[in-house]
């Protein structure tokens, strides 16, 4: 028995923990191409790390084919113990890193290009945090490569869509309203139903990742539309608005890129009673920060801020429980 606990505890020794994290990512994602990209990390290397931990352990973790990769029973239960101890190792690392700690020094965020939140941060977030966390200086970053949200290097990644990385989490669910210019509805004529829209020059946000038409059927939970393909196509949230604004068609945005334009006449809201998909955007913290100090205040006055601004998702008492928590600052805490 003393032998066996020997054995163990020099295997522990000998055991690169790099090697377990993407283990573990080849493991959740059952592909060696998918873990490759999502670490931002060559295949290779990726192999490599596997051959390791497989002589280390002394069996096989993996039975590779030519496209598919599935775990032996050993991989099974590693991959289970492997995502808690990545996931307690990074708790630790915020913790012990945030004890007693008032927010300060450098915060990187990185920020997908398809949340549309570029001038609600920039705007409405940032100058609020600076102003009252004069000790914290910010690396702010959008981006359309997904390897960019996944650097160790970042605070705070948050994105939207239908695929995430590994380990985030929902961060606030956006309503999205459907939209155009009194000019352009003057032009083309109203919308009074769902048909309607197929009269309609179509202001599409192209969601390419997601594996869906372009145009308004891919956001709404109706398929009514019967040409999908939209007059206009961009991957800019705030463009499309301002495409909208100019009178050159109808655009489906999250309520806080459209709100204040509805509330000023500027833009109109159409067929509020259709229920379309919300935008559901996503939260991790790739650097293993999550509980220091800056990560936290930013996190909080983020979601209380596209709380407040897209209020007809949430009940009142959550919008004034985020508000509560951002003004006392922030808590304690498979293919080959």
């Amino acid at each position: 028995m003393q032998d066996i606990e020997t054995g163990a505890e020099s295997k522990v020794d000998l055991l690169d923990l790099n090697d377990l994290r993407i283990f573990t990512y080849v493991a959740v994602l059952y592909s060696f191409s998918a873990a490759a990209e999502e670490l931002g990390i060559s295949k290779s290397s990726v192999s490599r790390s596997i051959v390791r931990l497989e002589a280390l352990m002394g069996t096989q973790l993996l039975n590779r084919t030519t496209r598919k990769v599935k775990l032996t029973r050993a991989g099974n239960v590693l991959k289970d113990r492997g995502v808690e101890i990545m996931k307690r190792i990074g708790e630790t690392i915020g913790y012990v890193g945030g004890l007693g700690l008032a927010p300060h020094g450098q915060l990187t965020i990185c920020v997908a290009a398809d949340a549309g939140l570029e001038e609600h941060i920039q705007q409405v977030v940032l100058p609020r945090f600076l102003e009252r966390y004069d000790k914290v200086s910010i690396v702010l970053r959008f981006t359309a490569q997904k390897s960019e949200l996944r650097a160790e290097s970042v605070d705070v990644a948050l994105s939207s869509g239908p695929t995430h990385p590994p380990g985030s989490s929902r961060f606030v669910t956006m309503s999205r309203w459907l939209c155009a210019s009194p000019a352009y509805l003057d032009h083309r004529g109203a919308v009074m139903t769902p048909e309607d829209l197929d009269k309609h020059d179509i202001i599409a946000i192209d969601d390419r990742e997601a594996h869906m038409a372009p145009g308004l059927s891919n956001l709404l939970v109706l398929d009514f539309l019967k040409d999908p393909h939209p007059r206009l196509n961009t991957n800019d949230m705030a463009g499309a608005r301002s495409l909208a604004l100019r009178g050159l068609g109808v655009v489906c945005l999250p309520e806080h890129l459209c709100k204040t334009g509805v509330q000023k006449g500027e833009l109109v809201r159409l067929l509020p009673d259709v229920v379309l998909r919300p935008l559901d955007l996503q939260v991790s913290y790739p650097s293993k920060r999550s509980a220091a100090p800056s990560v936290k205040a930013f996190a909080e006055l983020l979601k209380a801020s596209l709380l407040s601004a897209s209020s007809s998702t949430v009940s009142e008492g959550q919008a004034l429980q985020a508000s509560i928590e951002v003004r006392n600052g922030p808590s304690g805490e498979v293919e080959n």
